[in-house]
């Protein structure tokens, strides 16, 4: 899963927008500035989807690793518990008999 929501892509393509805007603005006529950032903002919106789907990418494994450290921990006490009950319980019937 992907960290963080699509704000953050939408908060990248505003940024993308003004920024391109404003320094299209300073040289070239207002349309075409206001054409350049919109490609801005579309780009800036792509480009932060791919760096957050990279990102999870690249922070996925540590989880996993972790969360199978610790399912095998939970499965080797559960194997310890399930053989010390059982040797308490033969314990227990040897006792009686």
């Amino acid at each position: 899963m992907m960290k963080g929501t699509l704000l953050w892509n939408l908060w990248a393509a505003v940024f993308g927008f003004l920024f391109v805007c404003t320094i299209s603005a300073k040289v070239t006529t207002f349309d075409t500035a206001i054409y350049r950032g919109t490609i801005g903002f579309f780009s800036f919106f792509v480009l932060s989807y791919v760096f957050r789907s990279f990102w999870s990418l690249v922070t996925a494994p540590n989880e996993t690793t972790e969360n199978s450290q610790d399912s095998a921990q939970t499965a080797a006490s559960t194997e310890m518990d399930a053989e010390e009950t059982s040797k308490m319980v033969r314990e227990l019937l040897n006792e009686d008999s």
